[in-house]
Order: C-alpha cells, then structure tokens, then sequence
C-alpha cells in the first residue's frame, strides 16, 4: 500500500521549481535539437540558443521558487491563524451551549439567529425547530410592545425585564431576561440571555410568606410585652397604694419620711414600664420624654408649694429600659436631695436636671441646683439609702464616674458609656 509522504510547503516549493527547471532544460534541448536537425543535420553542438533557454529556465525556477515559497508561507500563517480561529470559536461555542443560561439572538424582525442548547432544553425545541420561529411563538407579550422594546434596547443598549414564555408543550413559565444590542454593518441584532426563575419565584413567595408570618408573629409578641409592661406598671401602682395606705397609718415622721420616699421611687419604675407600654418601640426610652414626666411628677410631690423652679435640659437621648430605669433611680435621688437640702434657707431656688450625649460614646446627666452647696465628698461619703443608691448604681451597674462640685450651690455630673454603644 503506498503511503503519502508529508512534506513541508517550503519543500514542496522546492521541488516544484526544480521540477519545472529540469522540465525547461529537457524542453529546450529537445527545441533545440529538432530545429539544428532541419536546419543543419550536420551540426551536433548546442548553440547559442540552447544556452540561452537553459538560462532562462534556470532563472525562471529561481523566481517560481521564491514565489511559491512567499506564497506557501503564507497559505500556511492562513492555515494556522485559521486553526486557532477555529480553536477558539470552538472554545466559545463550547461556553454558549454549556452556559446555564438560554441564550439567543435574533434580528430586528424578531427571527432568532441563534440559540445555545440551554435555550433548546429550556423551551422544549430542538435547534432546527427554534431558527425558523419568531419571538412571539415563545414570548407572546413581546407582540404587546414590539416597537417600544426594538426602539427602548436600540436607545438604551441593554435592558432587563422579566416575562413569561411558553414551552413546546404549551407549559409556561417566569423568565428573567437581560438584551444587549449590536449592529454587525448594515444589520441589527438582539443578544438575549433568558433564566428561569421558577424556582426564585417560588422561593421569593416562601420568603414573604415567612416574613409575613413572622411579622404576625412579631406583632402578637409585642403585644403581649406591652401586656406585661402594663401589668408590671399595675402592681407597681398597687405596691405603691399600699406603701401611701401604710404612710397615712403612720404617727412616726422618719417612717412617713421613708414611706414617701419609697413610693417616689417605685414611680420612677413603674413610669419606664408605663412608657413602653405605649410606646411603639419596645426596645428604647426616650430619656427626655421621660426625665420630663418624672420631674413633673417629683414636683407635685415635694415642690408644689416651694418657690422653686425646675429646668429640663435634655436631648434625644434614647436607652434601653435596664438604664432607663437605673437613671431615672439616680436623677430621683439627686432631685430629692436639692428639694429637701439645697433651699433650707433660701425662699426661691433653681434645680437643673440634664442629660447629653458626650464624647466617644458617654452619656452625661445629673442634676445641679443654685442652693446653699454641701461638701462635694458628702455624696460618695454618705451612708444614707439615697447616697448608697447613686453610688451603687453609678459604680457596679453603669460602671460610670461622679463628678461633684459645690463652687455655686450643688453640681452633680455622671459620666458612663452603654454597652450597646461601647461595642460600637
């Protein structure tokens, strides 16, 4: 069996030239020979022109070579250039019909062009079937706004929508669509990439309703904390009749004293509760809506018939009810001391309360009053329940610092940072 031997262009280029120099040498003896025959019989040398011939088919396979060699060379970078050409239109229609997505082109009269696999597998066609149809076979609301589209992608150069298209079986379906145009010359064309999302449909509807659940939920919760809230406020009421029932039994003023005290203190707490209970955020206090229900309060009990006027310097300061309640321990305290210490004898004074937002995070409040001042270590120092009650707190709960200062009446600052913000 013969075997083809391959040889390179360039060789072939070569053989071919000395092929056709050996053919011109043979070629022109043979002339030459016949034409001296008929002339002169009796001359046997090559003449002038035999050489002549030979010369020139020599220098004619020189050229034929160089030609052909140009020519091979270059039929060979077009063959290579075309292979990886090939290679590479391979590797992207490899990527078009494995994409997970459909993808398919069409033309500005809506016949497809092309389509991958994907598309075929999503819609039920074979490929054949899909490039002799139109879009509206597969997507009827196109027909609905066909020019508005064209015109929108051709302005806009890529949209996103989604439709509904319909399989070979007649079956349909949600599909998430993005279109680019391009313009290849004289013609225009559509690129769209279709996903079904089925399945995100599906999963979107469990999500609202898990939300919508939830959101039930979460209302019948607060709901019920509000209850709470509420109650926890009642039975604090009731703790706090009963201490004013005992208080009105009382002969002994220290007890009534202590009774009377007692019972503010409760309504400093059981205000928190109150406050939650109708407000719609159950996680934070205002403090300045607070501190102003709370000093209203204190003045009816100890300053109603005192010439004393009391000044609230608050800003939006909004704390969980833990230190809602704990500040609102303090600032009674503080505002209990200034009404039964500060104006003993004085017939008018000023009491301060205030709360800020400081530094890094801080809250600062407290109270100053313009009265006669007591010794700046008396607070720290004091062994009475209302001293022992702002240290305590101040110290192990806030984990904050005092501040007194006795220069112009009596200033108490107290600096701490909640954990909510010290996290931050």
């Amino acid at each position: 069996m013969l075997r083809w031997i391959e040889i390179s262009n360039e060789n072939r280029a070569k053989l071919q030239a000395l092929g056709f120099a050996i053919v011109g040498v043979i070629g022109v003896a043979i002339v030459d020979r016949v034409s001296i025959s008929l002339i002169n019989p009796e001359n046997d040398a090559f003449g002038l022109p035999f050489f002549i011939g030979v010369v020139f088919f020599i220098l004619s396979a020189i050229f034929l070579y160089m030609l052909l060699r140009r020519t091979a060379r270059i039929a060979e970078d077009a063959l290579k250039k075309l292979a990886e050409e090939k290679e590479t239109l391979q590797r992207f229609n490899f990527a078009l019909d494995n994409s997970a997505d459909a993808i398919y082109w069409f033309t500005f009269d809506t016949r497809f062009f092309y389509v991958n696999d994907a598309a075929c597998t999503m819609l039920g066609y074979t490929k054949d079937e899909l490039l002799n149809m139109r879009l509206n076979d597969i997507d009827p609301d196109y027909t609905k706004n066909t020019q508005d589209f064209l015109l929108q992608i051709r302005e806009k150069q890529y949209i996103c929508f989604e439709s509904q298209q319909i399989r070979k079986d007649g079956s349909s379906f949600p599909v998430s669509v993005s279109a680019s145009y391009f313009c290849d010359a004289s013609k225009e064309f559509i690129c769209a990439f279709g996903r079904d999302i089925t399945e995100q449909k599906g999963r979107r509807r469990i999500i609202i309703e898990q939300n919508e659940a939830l959101k039930n939920s979460l209302q019948d919760k607060e709901v019920l904390i509000k209850e709470i809230h509420h109650r926890v406020k009642n039975n604090l009421e009731v703790i706090s009749s009963l201490l004013q029932m005992q208080s009105r039994r009382e002969t002994n003023d220290q007890v009534k004293d202590a009774l009377s005290k007692s019972q503010s203190r409760i309504y400093a707490i059981a205000l928190v509760h109150e406050m939650l209970y109708q407000n719609s955020d159950l996680a934070t206090i205002n403090m300045k809506s607070h501190l102003e229900r709370l000093s209203s309060a204190m003045i009816d009990l100890y300053a109603q018939n005192k010439n004393i006027s009391v000044n609230l310097n608050a800003e939006d300061v909004y704390l969980s009810m833990d230190y809602a309640i704990l500040i609102a321990l303090i600032v009674h305290e503080l505002f209990l001391n200034s009404i039964k210490h500060a104006f003993m004898h004085q017939n008018h004074g000023e009491i301060d309360i205030f709360i800020r937002n400081g530094t890094n995070g801080a809250i600062e409040f407290g109270v100053n009053d313009n009265g006669i001042g007591i010794n700046p270590d008396k607070i720290k120092t004091s062994t009475s329940l209302g001293c022992e009650l702002i240290n305590t707190i101040t110290e192990f709960q806030l984990n904050g610092a005092i501040v007194t200062d006795s220069s112009h009446g009596f200033n108490c600052t107290i600096t701490f940072v909640p954990k909510e913000r010290g996290n931050q």
